[in-house]
């Protein structure tokens, strides 16, 4: 069963703007979890709607910490797309990942842009496996 995570953006959060803006669209497919010696590892299989720019934390992906994240994007348009994150702190309690979509010529993927995908809102869909505690 899918749960579906959306919380809206509370003043002191990175990203978060006066026009109450909210969070990226989080779907959980899977979480498995490991227990070997004295250490906890969770993994996380889901995909989530987000755009460049934007940032997840890792309570979003139903963590404590962001140690991994992989991301693949997932559309129907018929041009090759780029994701790339960068994790703030890792293995830091209640940490975020800073997330960049780019188009195969190099145009950075935000809301409103011109090379947005065909729906024209500026964010795409991304596969993700997230590993953290």
């Amino acid at each position: 069963m899918v749960q579906v995570i959306h919380r809206a953006r509370v003043s002191g959060d990175i990203g978060y703007d006066a026009g109450g803006s909210m969070g990226p669209l989080v779907h959980i497919h899977h979480v498995e979890r490991s227990v070997f010696g004295n250490g906890i590892a969770i993994k996380i299989y889901g995909e989530m709607r987000i755009a460049a720019q934007e940032v997840v934390y890792a309570r979003e992906m139903k963590l404590n910490t962001i140690q991994v994240l992989t991301l693949t994007p997932e559309t129907g348009d018929h041009t090759g797309y780029k994701a790339q994150d960068w994790i703030y702190h890792k293995g830091e309690y209640d940490n975020y990942a800073s997330v960049d979509v780019f188009d195969n010529a190099g145009n950075e993927i935000t809301a409103g842009s011109a090379y947005a995908p065909s729906d024209g809102e500026g964010s795409i869909w991304l596969n993700f496996i997230a590993v953290g505690e």
